[in-house]
């Protein structure tokens, strides 16, 4: 546990403290496992993205697989230039492997990363850097302070949380009065409902996440070399995305710099992350927008594209 991160932890209006493993107020302890405070145990829904962080912990992350695309992504959609995170304290509410905290870290941030359960695994990618603090916690339940972080970020994380209005609603409490936000959501639109994976999720979700993983691991070589050919074309490409249950992104440019190897490691990860989830519930923005301007001071927005919707921050 990082001393320098403790003032921002707060439950039922009482302070923390540290004392050898234990994270305590009066009423409440909660154990400390590898410097990380444990306020859940493992959900039981995280299981499926538990198996993808284990099995394929360093394949997003910048560093490892010699793209800029987690920084692209980050600095494309929230619209704010790289000067702008420095030195800022950033609640990052759902980190995964650690993907986007790494790029955080990068930015100069100093970083509050809430996961249910792949902390360890985020925490080991960023090699103990001590300007982030882990924590295992769900984002509709967080023991912080409110008002205290100068980002509230959510990525890709929403639309897997059983109600996605609930947690929107909670992690907005934390950003200062002149603070910025970030939330990324799924677009609940016809070209993202459509998609082959919201048929098959009625049946993927029920299956064991290694029995899905085996299934796409089986199934990835001969889909591959199918898409690989038919991504050569526009209308090839818009019937891979409505038919073909294969996410393979080998003709990106931003993974020119990635193996074939890599990048049909790459393709079963992404797969058996949109085929996996126990829950995939794209908020309605009409939802968003009236949570946002309940609980926000700063002027913002909302971008619905095709795919995904974003909440952020306008700068002045």
């Amino acid at each position: 546990m990082i001393q320098d991160f403790l003032d921002y932890f707060q439950l039922h209006g009482k302070q923390f403290k540290v004392e050898n493993d234990t994270f305590f107020t009066e009423a409440d302890h909660f154990p400390i496992i590898n410097g990380i405070p444990r306020f859940i145990p493992d959900i039981s829904y995280a299981g499926n993205f538990a198996l993808q962080w284990e099995t394929f912990s360093k394949l997003q992350l910048d560093s490892q697989n010699k793209t800029t695309d987690k920084y692209d992504t980050i600095l494309t959609r929230t619209q704010w230039p790289p000067q702008f995170f420095k030195g800022k304290t950033v609640l990052e509410c759902g980190c995964g492997a650690g993907s986007d905290t790494e790029i955080l870290l990068s930015l100069g941030c100093k970083v509050v990363a809430v996961d249910l359960a792949a902390s360890d695994v985020a925490k080991k990618n960023v090699n103990d850097n001590p300007n982030v603090q882990f924590v295992q916690a769900s984002i509709t339940d967080l023991p912080l302070k409110k008002k205290s972080f100068d980002i509230v970020y959510c990525h890709r994380v929403l639309q897997h949380t059983p109600d996605p209005e609930k947690p929107l609603a909670h992690i907005l409490q934390f950003v200062k009065d002149d603070g910025s936000v970030f939330v990324h959501s799924y677009a609940n639109t016809f070209f993202q409902r459509f998609r082959w994976k919201y048929f098959l999720l009625p049946i993927t979700r029920r299956l064991r996440p290694e029995t899905l993983y085996n299934i796409i691991r089986r199934c990835s070589k001969p889909l591959w070399h199918f898409t690989n050919l038919t991504n050569k074309t526009k209308i090839g490409r818009a019937f891979n995305w409505f038919f073909v249950p294969f996410a393979n992104y080998r003709h990106l440019p931003q993974y020119n710099n990635m193996s074939d190897e890599d990048m049909l490691e790459y393709a079963i990860l992404v797969t058996f992350d949109a085929l996996g989830p126990k829950h995939d519930h794209p908020i309605e923005l009409s939802a968003m927008r009236k949570i946002a301007s309940a609980l926000l001071n700063r002027p913002f927005e909302i971008i619905e594209d095709r795919t995904i919707m974003l909440l952020r921050t306008k700068l002045v």
